[in-house]
């Protein structure tokens, strides 16, 4: 293995390991294809995001068209998937030994494959919704004009509308929808209506796969063993 990778590992495993108060550091990149651009948090001006990128509490993630980025967070390897068209801010409250997630989306598609969280919940959240969860599988679609679609696949979702307060338990099999007036519904889900994952299983477990590029702009996949 060259040095390169040797010092990549070494920050991760510290990044890992690290007392989690030492610093805004929450989540890595493990795969980029298409046009992904970021934001650091405190900055102006994105850059091209790159596999193996560390993300920090605010860090603006925006996707083109052909765009998908997969990240982790480091404490419990909560995977986000981001898909085209889309435009998030990675968010996280760090404390001993947990993360408190957030991700607010603007626009676009995401899957969130939340574990188990050991303090607070996870959330996604749209200037229309907010969706909490403490460990499941879902996908958020969200149309700033129209409203939130969460579609279920494991555990349960609470769907919450930011305009009424109404809400409503989103389970596998069923999406909950959230709209722009107000209102919020649960249905059955319409097997057209999922989103196609680029990254179909590739849920988390205790390996990370990250993709790194290289200094003549090929991709090589390392693999860490965590527990």
């Amino acid at each position: 293995m060259n040095t390169a990778k040797h010092m990549f590992i070494f920050l991760l495993v510290l990044l890992l390991f690290s007392p989690l108060e030492s610093a805004a550091k929450i989540a890595v990149t493990t795969k980029v294809s298409g046009t992904v651009d970021y934001e650091q948090s405190g900055s102006s001006g994105f850059s091209a995001l790159k596999p193996g990128t560390i993300l920090s509490n605010g860090d603006r993630i925006i996707t083109g068209k052909n765009g998908f980025a997969a990240l982790i967070y480091i404490d419990d390897k909560s995977m986000v998937k981001i898909t085209g068209n889309t435009e998030v801010i990675i968010k996280g409250a760090r404390s001993t030994g947990s993360i408190a997630k957030q991700v607010n989306i603007d626009r676009g598609t995401l899957r969130a494959q939340v574990n188990k969280q050991r303090k607070g919940e996870f959330v996604v959240q749209s200037s229309t919704s907010v969706a909490s969860v403490k460990g499941t599988d879902f996908w958020m679609i969200t149309d700033p004009e129209t409203g939130d679609m969460l579609i279920g696949l494991e555990g349960l979702v609470n769907l919450t509308n930011l305009i009424s307060g109404e809400s409503t338990d989103v389970g596998a099999g069923n999406t909950g929808t959230s709209s722009t007036d107000g209102t919020v519904e649960t249905s059955e889900t319409n097997p057209d209506d999922v989103p196609s994952d680029p990254d179909e299983g590739e849920a988390p477990g205790n390996q990370i796969e990250i993709e790194m590029e290289g200094p003549d702009g090929e991709i090589k996949t390392l693999l860490i063993d965590i527990q």
